[in-house]
Formats: C-alpha cells, structure tokens, sequence
C-alpha cells in the first residue's frame, strides 16, 4: 500500500472488510447495517471509542457501543481499556478482536491514538488476516488515505491509508462546502470523495463499494449517488 499522493500500482484490495459509517452511529436505524455486519464478521467484537477523551468520555462511548452490537446480536462484545492509559490491557483486547468498531468524535484525537499507539498497527493486522473494522464519523474518516480534521483549523491531512484512494467527509447532507473546497486544494484528483449521511455507511470488500443503511452516499467528484444495495468499484 502507498501513501497518500500516489497509487498504488496494483491496487490490491486488502482482505478484510471495512465499514465506513457517515455517523448516528448506535442508532435503531443502524441495527439493521450492523447486524448485518457481525454476520460477516463471526467471532469477538470490541468497541474502543478513541476519538473521545480519555476518562469518562472513553468509557461512556465504548459502553454506548458495546450495548449496541449486543442489541444487534453479537455474542461476545468487549470494550478495550483505553489504549492511551492502559496499553498492554488494551493491546491485549484489540488483538483478540474479530470485528473492531471506531465510533464518532475528534478525528485529530483517534488519529494521534492509532498513530501514536500500537493500536494502528491492531487495525492493520486485523484487516489482514480477514477480519473487519466498523468507523463511524471520525472513525471512517481517519481509516482512509485522507483525512479532513476539523478540530485542528479545517486541516487536510494523510490518514492511516487503509483504504489510500478515499475520503470521507461524514454527515453528509449536501453542505460542507468550506471542507470541498479544503480538500480540492490538498487531495489528489483521483482520490475519491464519499459524501456518506448519518445512519448509512459504505462497506468495502475485495475493492468493491456497496452503500448500506438508511440513505444513499454521494460521490462527490463523480457527482452522483450510490444507491443503497448497490455496489461501484472505483476505476
């Protein structure tokens, strides 16, 4: 995989699955999105809310999470410790994860933790060897080749590459204009750019984008919709 600014010259699709969610996340009207996702991903799931502050804004994030997928129907859900205060703890469930779920808060936060930690070195591994890694909002945002981050001046900035040509700009709702216009003048032009709304998501698998959820995702360069159910594999 090469960074951001380049392509890859084979563009090979990583094994595993990633669900990038527009944000909402928790929601009745993400029951059905992510039942459907443990479905693919058999096995632990553990929620770790890293883009919230260490304390109780981690521990309320990752509990919201892990009452989620129970509702939905994990069998075994776990929230890690927060990897910022307790490494081994968190390392140790990270690892153990079969399907990891990243929800919503401060992009510049979650980045600084995978990055800073050797918790985005989990991801990788995870998505590796098959598994699956659910990001709403800032988590979506940070797992791609681009990140936007508001809450450091509208910065644009490499993300940690998983998926290295998209961006997510999340909450879609036909607005943002001030973060088009930011990414226009870093991205490269090949990147795509999924306008993704609250309560829908985008599921990679073997390269192929399949809208999911309540509402369609735009793509924005493209200018047009991925209807939900329907997939698109970028060129």
């Amino acid at each position: 995989m090469t960074g951001p600014g380049g392509r890859s010259p084979e563009r090979r699709p990583i094994p595993g699955t990633v669900c990038l969610q527009g944000g909402g996340e928790f929601s009745a009207a993400c029951r059905p999105m992510d039942a459907a996702l443990v479905a693919r991903a058999p096995g632990r799931i553990v929620v770790t809310a890293l883009a919230g502050a260490p304390g109780q804004d981690y521990r309320a994030a990752t509990a919201n999470g892990v009452r989620h997928f129970v509702e939905v129907g994990g069998d075994d859900v776990v929230g890690a410790p927060d990897v910022r205060e307790d490494p081994d703890g968190a390392l140790a469930a990270l690892r153990s994860a079969r399907l990891l779920v990243l929800p919503g808060g401060s992009p510049t936060r979650l980045l600084r933790a995978l990055q800073g930690t050797a918790a985005g070195q989990v991801v990788v591994d995870l998505l590796a060897a098959g598994g699956a890694v659910m990001g709403a909002s800032a988590g979506a945002m940070v797992l791609c080749g681009w990140t936007v981050l508001p809450d450091s001046g509208l910065a644009v900035v490499p993300g940690l590459g998983l998926l290295p040509e998209l961006l997510v700009v999340p909450h879609w709702d036909g607005g943002r204009g001030d973060w088009l216009q930011a990414i226009e003048a870093v991205v490269p032009s090949h990147v795509t750019i999924l306008g993704v709304p609250e309560e829908s998501g985008v599921l990679q698998q073997d390269g192929e984008l399949t809208a999911v959820g309540r509402s369609s995702t735009a793509l924005l360069r493209d200018g047009r919709e991925l209807q939900v159910g329907r997939a698109w594999r970028p060129a």
